[in-house]
């Protein structure tokens, strides 16, 4: 089950990214986390967090201009069914309540997610 929310990760952030050992500036800790498992709240944070990690990589706002495509792509390629088959009620939590570099970078929730800038 983790290899498909892996999948529907990489696809959206397909085209963004980074390498391992960045520091963890904070960025995206203790959101609020959705009561129900979406694809709206998730392509939402995932698409957050995929720019901001990439604008920290490279000191840049050069990926902002990519947020609504990203969004766009994951929101046409995810189904609630699917994404709450896949990601446990833990690692949901942890999507939002962790830093995006720890979700992203270190894999602090479990479900194999990354990132890569391009």
């Amino acid at each position: 089950m983790r290899r498909g929310f892996a999948a529907l990760g990489l696809l959206l952030v397909l085209g963004c990214g980074g390498d391992a050992g960045h520091p963890d500036t904070g960025v995206g800790a203790g959101a609020a986390v959705p009561t129900v498992e979406g694809c709206t709240d998730y392509c939402t944070r995932s698409t957050f967090c995929a720019v901001a990690l990439c604008d920290e990589d490279t000191m840049s706002m050069n990926y902002d201009s990519l947020g609504p495509a990203l969004q766009n792509t994951c929101n046409s390629t995810c189904t609630d069914a699917q994404l709450q088959t896949i990601v446990s009620p833990t690692a949901w939590e942890c999507l939002f309540q962790s830093s995006c570099r720890q979700v992203y970078e270190h894999d602090a929730c479990h479900v194999a997610a990354t990132y890569r800038c391009h």
